[in-house]
Parts: structure tokens; C-alpha cells; sequence
């Protein structure tokens, strides 16, 4: 169920019925040699458009730019400030609530919209906390699709130290699936892995700007071994995201 394929009075009936709705964030950034520079909104897209069909839920519109600077070294790369991200989340779930909605589940694909998309949560409830906006706040939620217990046990199975942080063979994977014929020959050696100081100082795209991310990753590929998706394992990532998000969901719903 897509929200932009809906009029506005369905819609307004949805809402009798259902005061939720599913988000997802996503990216256009370089996904190193082997991957597509829209695989982050490609692949929560489909993770929602999932969670919606099997839980008859609305779908909004994917906010595909996000916080990216630390790619601009490579060329197709288009990024926002995390300021103007906010406001974008800010500004989306402003208007959500204002029609009713209560309920907002943002599905995650690029790791560093995590942090700037809930500080764009407290701002939102700081309206209501100081008074400055009527009724019940809106309750938001974000989950990155890769962190559902399924989908988590199968790329830690499959890839390992080889998952890397950025352009990962699990991502890489679930786009092969949903884009057949995307397939990029080449790199098929594994770049170096990082270190637990690394992961420690720069998980979530805690990234430098980005002449220093192009010296020390040349070809977009942050410890991840990209060569190792197939589509029949994006096809079963996929699947496993699509069943965790959906208890998440009906989690979501249940919380008072």
C-alpha cells in the first residue's frame, strides 16, 4: 500500500482504521565498484514495501538523499547536511501527525541517518514537551534493516569479518535480487579488513570529510567484500529483514 498511489479520502479512511505508517531511509552514495549508487533506498524500500503488503500498512515516499559527505570523493554521490536531514524528518513527521498518524516506523538502509534521524525525534517531541503543540505527540521509531535478528544471523553467517561497514556484501546482495542483470564483474579481491578500533570509532558512518575517506578507501569499499553476494542470498536477506520488521512493527503497535 503506497501512499502515493492513493487518493486523499482513502487515505482518510485508512486512517479510521490504522493510525500508522512505515518511512524508509536510504542513501544515494558510491557503493565502491560492485554496487549500485542507490542500493541504501533500494534496499529499505523493499524491506517496507514487504512490511506493508503483509501488514496492510501504508507506505510513504522514500527519502532517498541523507548524510553522505564523506563520499563526495566519488563522482554520483549526492549528499545532505545533517541539518537539512533533520529538517527533513523533522518536517515529515510533522505532517504525518498533522493528519493523524501516531504511529511512524522509519525502515533504515544507510547507517548514518541513525543518529541525525533521532535527533530529528527529540526535536519533534520537544514540541509537545514544551507545550507548543496540542494533543498527544506522535511516537516515532527507526530500525536499520540489517539489525533484525534474522537478516543479522545470515550475513554474520555468511560474510563475517568480511561484512565490512560500507558497500557490504549483505546490501550488495539484496540488490542483486532486486535488480536482475546488475551484476558488475571485476574486484574480486578482498580489501582489507578493519580493525576493532576501526568499527569501534566509525560504525554508523562516523566518517572524516572526504578526500580523507577516498585516500583511505580508493575504491568506495569500507572492509567489505562485495564480491561475495549472490542473489539467492539477497533474496533470503531480504525475506529475513522482511519477517523481522514485521514483529518490530506489531511491537511498535502493542507499546501503550
Amino acid at each position: 500500500m503506497l501512499l502515493t498511489e492513493q487518493t486523499w479520502p482513502e487515505v482518510g479512511r485508512y486512517l479510521q482504521g490504522s493510525r500508522a505508517i512505515a518511512v524508509p531511509l536510504g542513501s544515494t552514495e558510491q557503493h565502491g565498484p560492485l554496487g549500485l549508487i542507490g542500493t541504501d533506498a533500494l534496499v529499505a524500500e523493499a524491506v517496507a514495501r514487504g512490511l506493508g503488503e503483509r501488514q496492510g500498512v501504508l507506505v510513504a515516499p522514500t527519502i532517498g538523499l541523507a548524510v553522505a559527505q564523506f563520499n563526495l570523493g566519488f563522482p554520483g554521490t549526492v549528499s545532505l547536511r545533517a541539518s537539512t536531514f533533520m529538517a527533513v524528518i523533522e518536517d515529515c513527521v510533522l505532517s504525518l501527525a498533522r493528519h493523524g498518524f501516531e504511529r511512524i516506523y522509519f525502515v533504515n538502509g544507510h547507517g548514518a541517518n541513525v543518529g541525525a534521524a533521532r535527533a530529528a525525534f527529540q526535536d519533534v517531541y520537544a514540541r509537545w514537551s514544551l507545550g507548543t503543540m496540542p494533543g498527544t505527540a506522535p511516537r516515532c521509531r527507526l530500525r536499520s534493516w540489517w539489525e533484525y535478528p534474522q537478516a543479522d544471523a545470515l550475513r554474520r553467517a555468511w560474510y563475517g569479518q568480511a561484512e565490512g561497514l560500507h558497500a557490504t556484501p549483505s546490501e550488495i546482495a539484496v540488490t542483486l535480487h532486486l535488480r536482475p542483470g546488475s551484476q558488475r564483474s571485476g574486484t574480486g579481491e578482498a580489501p582489507p579488513l578493519l580493525g576493532r578500533d576501526f568499527l569501534r570509532d566509525h560504525g554508523g558512518d562516523n566518517h572524516w570529510d572526504a578526500a580523507t575517506h577516498r585516500a583511505a578507501f580508493p575504491d568506495g569499499r569500507v572492509g567489505s567484500h562485495s564480491a561475495l553476494a549472490t542473489a539467492e542470498q539477497g533474496r533470503q536477506l531480504l525475506e529475513a529483514a522482511i519477517d523481522g520488521a514485521c514483529g518490530d512493527f506489531q511491537a511498535f503497535l502493542a507499546e501503550p
